[in-house]
């Protein structure tokens, strides 16, 4: 199969402050449909899940702007048939990482138990909620996959082994038993190798979803993430990662999280975006 299909997902609804709801559009205007369309990808763009404008904003804890993190969720979710199909790749253009509980649970009503979340982030978002804080929702995408007993969310946990972590500089205090390749670790040992020996841990029925977090990119190279990394990952080393990635017949799907498009004056963040999604291969689909 040869087609791409595009979302967008408007969202900053995780975060203290706005910017990655203007992601899905800049990385569009970076000419990402042409790029693919070049390769020889038949693409159709299905537009923006939901609106931004819609989003209730406030600053109370135990999680900033809820229910608006949830309405996202669920708004996802109810495009499961639309977001995920057997004969496509999908392209997903966030948005902040707590996008990923919506997608995955959608990923997974689609390809089952067997479906792997593999997670390229600069940190572990596994921060839960506490009566005593007001924390964003972004940093607690994957507890809420692994650890809410259906207070936050609609769904069952999901098991921590079907979720694992590659790239982060900073780790958690809990990592929820999830599997983690730490950024020093990759650089260290080489990524090739390592990248291959973590994608041959995942269970070969499985079927792979991939969340990107633009902060485990070097600020040198994407200086409009939300949180900017002076620890991430060169060009060389991204290009070099995601084409072993995207080796992978498994992976069926990509998001892009934490892209502050507003601080990309010159459009160079978004460019080097399109260049890492220009990577997918046709045995993808």
């Amino acid at each position: 199969m040869n087609k791409i299909h595009i979302f967008g997902i408007p969202s900053s609804a995780g975060a203290l402050f706005k910017g990655t709801e203007w992601s899905p559009y800049a990385i569009r205007e970076a000419g990402l449909m042409d790029r693919l369309v070049e390769a020889g990808w038949k693409v159709e763009d299905f537009g923006n899940i939901v609106s931004s404008d819609e989003m209730l904003r406030h600053n109370v804890g135990p999680v900033r702007n809820w229910p608006s993190p949830r309405m996202i969720w669920e708004a996802t979710v109810n495009q499961t048939e639309t977001l995920f199909s057997n004969d496509a790749f999908t392209m997903i253009l966030g948005g902040d990482c707590s996008i990923e509980v919506g997608t995955f649970t959608a990923f997974k009503k689609t390809y089952g138990e067997n479906s792997h979340l593999l997670v390229v982030d600069g940190h572990v978002d596994t921060v839960h909620p506490r009566g005593d804080a007001c924390i964003g929702a972004a940093g607690m995408g994957l507890w809420f996959l692994t650890q809410d007993k259906k207070v936050w969310w609609t769904e069952e946990p999901t098991p921590p082994q079907s979720i694992s972590i590659i790239g982060p500089h900073t780790l958690s205090e809990n990592d929820c038993g999830i599997n983690i390749l730490p950024l020093a670790e990759l650089k260290h040992e080489g990524i090739v190798g390592k990248i291959k020996s973590h994608l041959a841990s995942i269970p070969s029925d499985n079927k792979i979803l991939v969340h990107l977090d633009v902060d485990v990119l070097h600020e040198s190279i994407m200086p409009s993430a939300y949180s900017p990394s002076q620890t991430g990952l060169n060009r060389n080393e991204a290009l070099e990662l995601f084409n072993n990635i995207f080796s992978d017949p498994r992976v069926k799907g990509i998001e892009v999280t934490e892209f502050s498009a507003q601080k990309d004056d010159n459009g160079e963040s978004a460019k080097m975006i399109v260049d890492l999604l220009s990577l997918v291969k046709m045995n993808q689909a």
